[in-house]
């Protein structure tokens, strides 16, 4: 049987530790780096994990998509989503067959329609991580917390490709669990986005220990995500507060961690604003569900982020 070919759009922490585990099973994963490029074509890069430590060389360090010789089977996508990346663009020259099937490990809410439309041949899998990870510095990651995926067919079910994948990705060590509806899971991993990731930067750069454990902190991510699953019932999404005590517990139980987006704050990067709260600020306005700690946390989170690109744009 002929090796699983994979193409990875965005080694950053999250995509690389998962590309690694894949390539350790058997698959064959070439990778479109940009800021690790000269490391990672040199020596592949190095994970530090607490599932054990292992090193990545990939079959190909590429530094566009265009270089990609021959047909993936898999393009996975695990870049942040944020608004000037255009999707369309970034895909254009890695999917070049309808047999090639898409892949989008990423976080937010309502961020596959657009890929949907661009490439309605292509079978879309939506795909959710969990997982603490970071980059401490090039070629390197350290993966701290976690370490799994939840994988659907967009908008719904389960494929034969998307069981193939989810058994590559068992054959390096990932759990990745198939759900019939990828949409629930999105809006129940936001109950954990939308709280845990703006007030880790607007509290004044906190990590989850801290979030768990200040009562004034505790009480500002329960409420977020009440007002997650108010929004959630109005688009149809039956979340409960049962949900929202999972996350919570899972969240004292998960190694004090910064929260992807306080790493991005920190190193500089945009933030995520718009797919963890633009979007569900905008949902809710859709439905007239009042959300007036979503709107503030939003708004502040917007102006940190612009404020902070243009200090770095000096």
């Amino acid at each position: 049987m002929k090796k699983m070919r994979i193409l990875l759009l965005g080694a950053g922490g999250v995509g690389t530790y998962f590309c690694g585990r894949l390539a350790n099973g058997g698959a064959e994963v070439a990778v479109v780096a940009r800021s690790d490029y000269e490391v990672a074509s040199r020596s592949g890069y190095r994970i530090h994990s607490i599932a054990g430590d292992f090193e990545f060389h990939p079959a190909a360090v590429l530094k566009s998509a265009s270089e990609y010789e021959g047909i993936p089977d898999y393009v996975i996508v695990a870049t942040k989503v944020l608004p000037d990346l255009d999707l369309h663009e970034l895909l254009r020259d890695a999917v070049r067959s309808r047999e090639s099937t898409i892949v989008l490990i990423q976080n937010g809410i309502d961020i596959e329609r657009e890929v949907a439309a661009a490439f309605p041949e292509n079978e879309l899998l939506s795909t959710i991580a969990y997982i603490g990870v970071s980059r401490p510095a090039p070629g390197e990651v350290l993966h701290q917390g976690a370490g799994n995926l939840k994988m659907g067919v967009y908008p719904a079910g389960i494929s034969e490709k998307a069981r193939r994948l989810a058994d590559a990705f068992g054959d390096g060590g990932v759990k990745c669990e198939l759900c019939e509806d990828i949409r629930y899971v999105r809006w129940y991993k936001l109950l954990w986005n939308l709280p845990f990731n703006p007030v880790s930067v607007l509290a004044g750069r906190v990590d989850t220990h801290r979030m768990t454990v200040d009562p004034g902190l505790e009480k500002l991510c329960r409420e977020l995500m009440d007002e997650v699953i108010l929004v959630a019932n109005a688009c149809g999404v039956a979340l409960t507060q049962q949900g929202a005590e999972e996350t919570m517990e899972f969240t004292r139980q998960f190694p004090a961690y910064k929260s992807s987006m306080l790493q991005d704050f920190e190193a500089g990067r945009p933030l995520e604003v718009e797919a963890i709260l633009g979007n569900p600020v905008r949902l809710a306005h859709q439905y007239g569900i009042p959300v007036p700690r979503m709107e503030v946390c939003y708004a502040l989170l917007k102006s940190v982020n612009s404020q902070k690109q243009q200090e770095a744009e000096k």
